[in-house]
């Protein structure tokens, strides 16, 4: 019931009732309500409440005949009294949070409360006080956010929480006259002490590293994913950020003590310096890269500075540019396709097409590679062209029950009307609209994302599925979540790969789990190498899944060969 409605009911019984049943007639209305409910007379006196009232307030018996100071936290008195003082109101007094304390922190509860007041036969002013518990709901709110930011392991800042502080502080006159160093930072030899000891002893050891970046004084820690973490610290001159680098790899390369173990680990440095490399974050992360590139590569020497000259890097990138050009031109550009399953029953339900670059020379050039060379020149377009056409072609072939899911990078978004291009695709091919799901990722709405739902809005109008991917280590949020356009989350192999075993992995991923269940969206799970983390999944009731567990991608013909196989389950 409603404040409105409940102050309503409350006047109607109070002027029905006569006065030695007033009371009787309040505990009928407030007793069994499901808020917490308290009703208190002009004098400050409690004369009904609500078992809920009674449980969040913590008071071992009734509160009836109670005064408020000896029954309410601050925050609720002042909005009583502000209500009796109001007398007889319309509307209820606007919504204010209140802090119930238990006696310790991990007892206090919040709470929302209204507040109207409700008048007697005889004129004298009630105060009708509403409130419910928000606590578990605030708390989870707080986690998301921090999470938004921050790298769950180990508490550091992420690269977007990175990002976003340096861009705060660059908005300052102060914060650029300072001037800032940013250190990027590789533990060497962490993979072996992570394989010998087990992924629970490794991550003990990062949150160690992240402890011992902490007491160096640097303004920011950030983890960047595995075993790389970033430093920023203002008031340095380039001078002294090399005595930084310094200090920073003492503290990091003491030994480490994970229970009973003891390791030893380096550290490669490469910084960067606004007054080289200007106010822009990324570029300063970017610049601490290319100097952490050299560092790993010389040997003697704690740490590398980066220098104008390291940008012969983008020559490289230059060359990469022009070899893909060719490489589209020789077809050395491949298409390959890894296996959905069904966690149940481990059949195929799904592919997801996949880009494989194998040059003459340098080999097989990973996505990770060439995908941002291709969106910084605009090739993706090309290639994200060429891609959806030729597995709509195959995979009409194949049973009719199998989906198709084709990556759309945000570049294409913005550099073409990415719908018509579907649309026309689909035409060409014959390929059915409800078999197709669009994967894209959270940074597709950081620009222009009103632009970027409608086009989503309208794909889903054609039929086509669109899938959320990499969920987790961008920057929205599961309450932002109910708002975008999406039939399908993809959990980020990075959560995925730290189950069975880290706990806080799984209540991530169950929260995910709730909330799309909540929303009607299906969970995919990628990432999943084992069978207990497959196992794990189908319990926490995630339905489909992906990964080197259900089979590594696979070329047209070899999915074929696996889908005439008598079960056609993805082979491991």
């Amino acid at each position: 019931m409603g404040l409105k409605s409940l102050a309503s009911a409350i006047a109607l019984r109070l002027r029905k009732a006569t006065p030695a049943g007033r009371s009787d007639a309040l505990a009928q209305v407030v007793t069994d309500n499901y808020d917490g409910v308290v009703i208190v007379d002009a004098g400050g006196t409690i004369i009904a409440a609500s078992l809920v009232a009674r449980k969040l307030l913590r008071h071992p018996g009734p509160l009836e005949g109670i005064s408020i100071d000896a029954a309410l936290p601050a925050d609720m008195r002042t909005a009583v009294l502000q209500a009796l003082a109001v007398g007889r109101s319309a509307e209820p007094l606007p919504l204010s949070l209140a802090v119930l304390h238990g006696g310790d922190e991990r007892q206090e509860r919040l709470v929302v409360q209204y507040v109207a007041t409700v008048s007697e036969v005889d004129g004298a002013a009630v105060a009708c006080l509403n409130f419910w518990d928000v606590t578990e709901r605030r708390r989870a709110e707080e986690r998301l956010s921090f999470l938004a930011t921050h790298d769950p392991l180990t508490g550091a800042l992420s690269r977007t929480g990175l990002t976003n502080a340096i861009n705060e502080r660059f908005e300052t006159e102060r914060g650029r006259a300072e001037g800032l160093t940013v250190l990027a930072i590789d533990l060497a030899r962490f993979k072996p002490v992570n394989d010998a000891l087990g992924h629970a002893h490794g991550d003990m050891l990062l949150k160690q590293a992240v402890s011992r970046l902490r007491s160096t004084g640097a303004a920011y820690v950030a983890r960047l994913g595995g075993h790389g973490f970033a430093v920023a610290h203002p008031g340095l001159s380039p001078e002294e950020s090399g005595q930084f680098c310094d200090l920073v790899q003492a503290r990091l390369v003491e030994p480490y003590q994970l229970g009973p173990h003891r390791a030893i680990v380096g550290a490669d440095i490469g910084f960067s310096h606004s007054s080289v490399s200007g106010y822009d974050p990324d570029r300063l992360v970017s610049h601490a890269d290319m100097a952490l590139n050299v560092s790993r590569e010389a040997s003697g020497k704690s740490y590398a500075a980066f220098s104008p000259e390291m940008d012969e890097s983008l020559r490289a990138r230059q060359e990469l540019e022009t070899a893909m050009q060719q490489a589209m031109e020789r077809g050395e550009i491949s298409l390959m396709f890894q296996p959905q399953a069904a966690l149940d029953d481990g059949s195929t339900v799904g592919v997801e097409a996949l880009m494989r670059w194998m040059h003459p020379t340098l080999g097989a050039v990973s996505p990770e590679r060439f995908i941002p060379v291709a969106e910084e020149t605009g090739k993706i377009v090309e290639l994200g062209r060429w891609i959806l056409e030729a597995a709509c072609r195959e995979v009409a072939t194949w049973p009719g029950h199998l989906r198709l899911s084709v990556n759309v990078s945000p570049i294409q978004f913005e550099l073409i009307d990415v719908v018509a291009e579907i649309r026309d695709t689909l035409g060409r091919t014959g390929f059915p609209a409800h078999r197709l799901d669009v994967e894209i990722t959270e940074g597709i709405f950081m620009s222009n994302a009103q632009a970027v739902i409608e086009a989503l809005q309208k794909l889903r109008q054609l039929g086509v599925g669109i899938a959320l991917d990499d969920f987790g280590t961008g920057y929205s949020s599961l309450g932002y979540l109910g708002r975008l356009p999406v039939d399908k989350i993809k959990i980020d192999q990075s959560f995925v790969k730290r189950l069975p075993g880290d706990q806080e992995a799984g209540v991530i991923i169950r929260a995910v789990m709730m909330l799309s269940e909540a929303l009607d969206k299906v969970v995919i799970a990628e990432g999943i190498e084992t069978a207990d983390q497959a196992w794990m999944l189908r319990m926490m009731g995630c339905k489909v899944g992906q990964g080197y567990h259900f089979g590594r991608p696979k070329t047209a013909a070899e999915m074929r060969a696996m889908l005439a196989s008598p079960d056609a389950r993805a082979a491991i």
